[in-house]
């Protein structure tokens, strides 16, 4: 009996060891994503974007860069009927173009509102205001995630909450979604490539 006693306080004081170890490697793993990500200044990448609409699926794959405070250009790959489409936002305004249409268009004082799902500073903008926000750890075969997530402002039934996916070895993004109010995907984002602070010059977000 004495012996099954203390079985029984080993095997408890070793779970609750590990346990405390877990939550000290997930505390870490946050406040290095944090001290990482919490003042970029430029990245460039590739992802692939898949957009969930009824029964329909449509895939696109882009190139993004951002310079800090507010410079973004997107750059579609695919599919082949929009490719070369590119939309550069700065100073406040939103210039695109389209290689097989002479000509481009510009929207002064734009104001992104939904529309910046793929943008990374953005989310975790929102990450960092909003009230309702989770963090947790995934494990998908051999890697290890922090998951980041939060609600988005204005309660739309559509695109009602995201999460970003970051690796804890690398703390490169991973990939992106975006929930509806049943907490279904309806908006998923894979980064193929990541550049973090990317040399990038000011003529890269200039339209002529």
């Amino acid at each position: 009996m004495e012996k099954c006693k203390y079985l029984l306080l080993l095997l408890t004081l070793m779970t609750t060891l590990c346990s405390c170890s877990q939550k000290e490697k997930n505390a870490d793993a946050y406040t290095r994503i944090y001290e990482k990500y919490k003042d970029i200044k430029s990245y460039q990448c590739i992802m692939t974007i898949n957009i969930s609409s009824n029964k329909t699926v449509k895939q696109y794959k882009i190139k993004q860069y951002y310079k800090s405070p507010d410079n973004y250009k997107v750059e579609v790959l695919e599919p082949e009927e929009i490719k070369g489409l590119v939309t550069v936002y700065s100073n406040s305004c939103v210039t695109t173009i389209q290689p097989e249409i002479e000509g481009k268009f510009t929207l002064l004082n734009f104001n992104p509102v939904g529309e910046s799902y793929i943008f990374l500073p953005d989310f975790l903008e929102s990450y960092y205001k909003s009230e309702q926000t989770s963090v947790m750890t995934m494990r998908e075969q051999e890697s290890r995630y922090t998951v980041l997530k939060a609600d988005i402002p204005g309660n739309n039934p559509y695109r009602f909450s995201q999460s970003m996916w970051i690796d804890n070895q690398s703390l490169l993004p991973v990939k992106m979604e975006v929930y509806d109010i049943k907490n279904k995907p309806v908006i998923s984002i894979r980064f193929d490539e990541f550049e973090f602070n990317a040399k990038l010059e000011d003529e890269v977000f200039q339209i002529d």
